[in-house]
């Protein structure tokens, strides 16, 4: 379960860390709202911020291509997705247009990020986290180390990462799946 709390949390916690780079971009994206990070990326943040976003899920590269000629957008993928961006399209649009490409929902393959920076001129902002925890950390470059949301605290014990944050019920220690 996740409370109405929480959520807020964790969409001021988005706008602290990245509002000022989305500015009124448009937010469209490859995921369904139906996912936890979809329901915050794609629906939650954006209508918290007062920013606009599209109610279809782009579902295909040539409907990202279309999407980046309106002007002005945000992007929210998924690593399935951004790791099968064809090189064959013309993606000139993406340097004035992208303001930011998140992905979440599993790792994103190097030569996938480096393909996307290359082809866009912009440095995908993986988010790592759960439905349980909320985002943990991000990181713009898969050669870098993770760093902590803002807010989040973490700690390693007996190589098992633990975290306590806003985004949880409660101030005690999460102990998550996660080996670290």
């Amino acid at each position: 379960p996740k409370t109405l709390r929480q959520l807020d949390c964790e969409i001021a916690t988005l706008e602290s860390r990245f509002g000022d780079r989305l500015g009124d971009a448009l937010v469209q994206a490859t995921v369904s709202h139906q996912h936890i990070y979809g329901l915050l990326f794609r629906v939650l943040w954006p209508l918290s911020a007062g920013r606009i976003f599209a109610s279809d899920r782009l579902g295909y590269s040539e409907q990202i291509v279309a999407a980046l000629a309106n002007g002005p957008m945000t992007l929210i993928a998924s690593p399935a997705m951004l790791k099968r961006i064809p090189e064959t399209l013309d993606w000139s649009q993406a340097r004035e247009s992208l303001k930011a490409v998140f992905s979440s929902g599993g790792p994103l393959p190097s030569h996938a990020a480096e393909s996307v920076a290359r082809l866009w001129g912009h440095a995908v902002i993986e988010v790592f986290g759960s439905t349980e925890t909320g985002g943990i950390a991000t990181r713009e470059d898969t050669h870098s180390p993770w760093q902590a949301m803002p807010g989040v605290e973490i700690r390693i014990e007996q190589e098992s990462l633990q975290i306590r944050s806003r985004h949880l019920p409660n101030d005690e220690w999460f102990e998550t799946q996660d080996r670290a």
